[in-house]
């Protein structure tokens, strides 16, 4: 299981997601549940998804970190 920060980036766009998890692996499979059932948390990345369709975009592990570590630099 790697822990760590992530970005889903709108390659038409440029505009990133950024978040954290314990595990990237599940939370990528749960964004893009939400994403494709058009459920998803963040409406902006929602609305971004509808508009651009899945193919425009990328899912990038920015940094892995410890769980503990998560939070501090999700936010840097």
């Amino acid at each position: 299981m790697v822990s760590g920060i992530y970005r889903i980036e709108n390659e038409n766009n440029k505009h990133s997601y950024i978040g954290s998890a314990k595990s990237i692996r599940h939370r990528w499979i749960r964004h893009l549940e939400d994403l494709d059932q058009g459920v998803h948390h963040s409406v902006y990345l929602q609305r971004s998804w509808n508009k651009h369709g899945r193919d425009a975009f990328t899912f990038e592990i920015l940094e892995e970190c410890s769980v503990e570590a998560l939070i501090t630099r999700e936010q840097w």
